[in-house]
Parts: C-alpha cells; structure tokens; sequence
C-alpha cells in the first residue's frame, strides 16, 4: 500500500476518533467506530463479555500447521475526563479528550488493520488485533487477558506515540531491549483526627498537621532511603481537607503514585509508606489509613521481540532514536507482558510545542503516523514466518 495514502487515512481515522473521546471501560461510540472500519474491511471480530475490548484476526491459514501461530498487535481505545482546549476544528466537546494519544494508536491499528489485508498471501498464521479499553484505569490489559480473546498468542507488540519519548525528535522509533516503562502505583492515605475551631487547636487532634508531616516523610523516602541511581519517582498530587477557613476538620485525604522499575524498590517504598504514616499519625494522636494499589508493573521488554522489531525497523528505513532516558511513565501494557512474550515501542510525534501528555493542550505531529502501522505489521509478518 502507497505510505501516503495509508497516511491519510489513517489521519482522517484518528481526527474521526477524537471528537468522540470516552473514559473508562465502556466506551460504546469507539468500539461502534472500530466495529465499522472492519466491517468496511470484510473482516469479522470478537468482542469481550466483560469491557469495550474486541479483537479482529487477519491470517492465511490454509497450511492448518499455522493456525494456532498467533502474533498480536494492541491499541488502547480510553480517553481523559479533560476540557479540550486545543481549538482545533476536530477537538472534542464532550468533556473529555483524547489527551495521551489513544486516538491516533486506534487508528493506527485500523490501519495496520488496512495495510495486513493488502498483504493476507504473506501471513503465515494469525496477525490479531487487539483493540482495548480502559487503559488509563490500568485495568483494560488485564481484562482482555481474562476475557480469553488472547488466548493461543504467542508474542505481543504495542506502540504509545506522542512525547513519552522525551527529546527524541519527531518520526523516530524507541525501540530498547529490557526496562522502557516505569511501573505505576497508587497511594491513599487518610489520616483521622478531632475536629475543632481554629482558635482552639489544643482541643483537636489536627489532621493537616500530621498529613502535613507524613507527606514531607514520605519524600524522604527517595533522597534518604533509596540508592540514588535507583529510578524512583514518588508524587503526592492530591490533598483534600477541610470547609472553613475557621475550622479545623477531623480528616484528610492524601493521594498520590510511585514508580520504580525494580520490584524489591516497589515493595520496599509500599511498606515504608505505611509504617510512616502509621508512626507519624500516632505520634501525633491521630490515625492513618493507608492502601497502596498496584497497577501496573514495570515493562520489560523480551529481547527476541526487540531484536525482530529493532531487524523490521531497520529493514524499512525507519528512523530510530540514538538516546532514550527511561520513562517515569506507566503503561499497563506490561500486563501482556507477564503472560506473553513481546515488546513495546515509542514513537515520538513532538510537535514544535512539545505539549506533554494528559494536556488539555495536547497536539501530534501526524505527518508519519503510517509508519507505526507499517512497522508492527511487518513485525507480525516477520514473526509468524520465523515461527512456522
């Protein structure tokens, strides 16, 4: 297929999907979207008894030693309860937006979609596509997994475009063995109190003082705790307390994510958060409570996928980035990971803005967006011929 009218679709695609970002799970406009390119395609597709997920197979099958020879490809479909404030004549208006790329990678797997049909007579066994929700609730990986609709495949690839891939020029691929992604954690922590006036703090047990000192502990666990040349991200964005300006209130709600790529870190950092929130809270006569939600783990990319993506890559002329710093950045991507051989990409499409992602501003460069599409089907091809 000629790359620039795989591009334009692909474009038109994406543009289509992001006036209708939609959040979570179920996500019944993107999923009727998708549902309708395949058909276009004369291509038949499974949906999952438990999300918006589907999956659609594209193979040649004849030879019946291939039929269970199965390499997937996925995109994730969710968007961001975000006010879009791009201006673009194809921004959402629904409150949400499409601000960490979803859209393009739902095209762009379209288009793979597009680019494997014109080249069925080479797939020797099943390329399957993987279109999945609620990737940014880190809950959309692990239900397609248990939904079956991946069951029988035998190695994974996925693409995330935009600026995760930080000073990496616009149109070059990351492709890395090993570590890429960061794992993503989730912090709660509420501390109990005594409500009382703000003139009488002697008869409260007061709540912000004591988040206050778990917070400031909390960073302490980085620069005190941990080798500095351990990757180790810990944040508290969220703080939520209090009605009055006069009144002391008798809880507060703490919130916020760690990321590390080593698991002993990742455990290490759990249980140090709790054991001070709980000293700090009765030290100071009040209570904490305190979860610590795993979501997704660091991923790890197989360094056979790599090494097949990294020949493809190569092989098409695409550009690939001299230097890559690891991403701080989550993807639950890693849930494949941990059942199924493969790797994950970046792509970098900064624009001159270089806007980060989860921006109400958020913009791609569009003008190459064919070559993730091309790249990822050419792994596949690749793939289900060295395993046949």
């Amino acid at each position: 297929m000629d790359y620039k009218k795989l591009n334009d679709i692909i474009i038109s695609m994406r543009r289509d999907l992001h006036k209708i970002p939609e959040v979570g799970t179920e996500l019944p406009q993107t999923k009727n979207y998708v549902i309708n390119k395949l058909k276009e395609l004369g291509l038949s597709y499974k949906e999952s008894s438990i999300d918006s997920g589907l999956v659609c197979d594209i193979g040649n099958n004849d030879d019946n030693k291939n039929i269970k020879n199965i390499a997937a490809i996925r995109a994730d479909m969710d968007a961001l309860p975000i006010e879009e404030e791009t201006g673009f004549d194809y921004a959402s208006k629904n409150g949400n937006m499409h601000a960490c790329g979803h859209d393009a990678h739902t095209a762009c797997l379209l288009g793979a979609a597009y680019y494997l049909s014109e080249n069925k007579s080479r797939i020797k066994g099943t390329v399957r596509l993987v279109f999945q929700a609620a990737e940014e609730f880190a809950v959309g990986a692990h239900n397609m997994l248990n939904s079956g609709l991946l069951d029988g495949v035998n190695a994974i690839v996925g693409t995330h475009i935009g600026t995760l891939a930080s000073n990496v020029p616009s149109g070059e691929f990351v492709l890395k063995e090993g570590a890429l992604m960061a794992s993503n954690d989730r912090i709660f922590i509420k501390v109990i109190g005594k409500g009382s006036h703000g003139a009488y703090p002697h008869l409260s047990v007061d709540p912000i003082l004591t988040a206050s000192q778990i917070i400031q502990a909390i960073y302490n666990i980085k620069s005190r705790e941990i080798l500095a040349t351990d990757p180790v991200i810990i944040s508290i964005c969220m703080v939520h307390a209090g009605s009055q300006y006069n009144i002391i209130p008798s809880e507060v709600n703490i919130e916020g994510t760690f990321r590390t790529f080593s698991e002993d870190t990742r455990v290490f950092i759990t249980e140090r958060i709790k054991e001070i929130s709980h000293s700090i809270a009765s030290a100071n006569r009040a209570e904490a409570e305190v979860i610590i939600k795993r979501r997704g783990a660091p991923v790890i990319n197989n360094a056979d996928i790599y090494k097949e993506l990294d020949e493809v890559c190569s092989s098409l002329n695409f550009k690939k980035a001299s230097h890559y710093e690891l991403s701080m950045a989550g993807e639950d991507f890693a849930d494949y990971l941990d059942k199924i051989k493969g790797a994950f990409i970046l792509f970098s499409t900064a624009t001159e803005k270089n806007i980060a992602h989860h921006n109400s501003k958020f913009e791609i460069d569009e003008s190459k967006l064919h070559q993730p599409s091309v790249l990822m089907s050419e792994w596949a091809i690749k793939h289900l011929e060295l395993n046949s």
